[in-house]
């Protein structure tokens, strides 16, 4: 399949690189023989062409990328089985770098866990994904938002638009975002209680795209847990297939 679609992108360029060709050539013919320099002469490539061009790139893009990054997740069929705490009462997993982020995996199998799997809870482990934080935030110009790097839950119960609002912090007191409504009103409860809770981040993309800013993923739990997710790898655990998609 990657093949017949490498061949067909291949087959594309090397259309429009003929087309392009036979354009210019005769462009500079037209611009020997009339009053009229290059850079009046119309386009070599007509504007209607490119988007045309784009979306079939942006197609045979978007359909090599499913099929690569779905193998290297844990199949849902494992999760009741491998997504289990040791005899310590702690999660099997850990956390490893990969693709510039911290990854939660499974040890055994070697297999990355989306941080929105919702077997996560039940271990004690919540993710965050706070949108819309670029460089020019403070934490972010001072290198503060590195994987690694710890941060703070913040309560805000006296937050006017909501009861239930957890500001999110850098080292220094840099604050960041909020964690968005949805886990917040599960997370307060437990912050309320005067659970111990420790965040770290576990990635931060400092690009744009479209207008809107990159964010910083958050990883928190108790103490013990958080540090027994930092743990060396694992003897047992297989490394992530090379080029796993984020």
């Amino acid at each position: 399949m990657e093949l017949l679609l490498l061949g067909a992108l291949f087959a594309t360029l090397v259309f429009y690189a003929s087309e392009w060709a036979t354009k210019t050539a005769r462009v500079r013919t037209a611009a020997s023989t009339n009053p009229i320099s290059l850079a009046t002469a119309p386009s070599v490539i007509a504007p209607r062409d490119v988007p045309i061009v784009a979306q079939w790139l942006r197609h045979a893009a978007g359909a090599l990328r499913p099929a690569a990054a779905k193998v290297h997740y844990l199949p849902r069929a494992d999760w009741d089985r491998l997504l289990v705490t040791d005899g310590e009462g702690l999660p099997t997993l850990f956390l490893q770098m990969y693709s510039g982020e911290l990854r939660l995996t499974e040890p055994t199998t070697g297999k990355l866990v989306r941080g929105s799997n919702h077997h996560l809870r039940r271990l004690g482990i919540w993710t965050m994904d706070l949108g819309a934080v670029g460089v020019h935030k403070i934490a972010g110009r001072e290198g503060l938002l590195q994987p690694g790097s710890p941060m703070a839950l913040v309560r805000e119960s006296h937050n006017a638009l909501d009861g239930n609002a957890i500001a999110v912090h850098a080292a220094a007191g840099r604050p960041v975002g909020y964690v968005n409504t949805t886990t917040a009103a599960g997370l307060s409860s437990l912050l309320d209680t005067g659970s111990m809770l420790e965040a770290i981040s576990i990635a931060f993309d400092p690009t744009e795209s479209g207008g809107r800013q990159g964010g910083v993923k958050v990883l928190a739990g108790s103490p013990e847990l958080v540090r027994h997710l930092l743990r060396e790898r694992p003897v047992a655990a297989r490394m992530a297939p090379a080029g796993a998609a984020c």
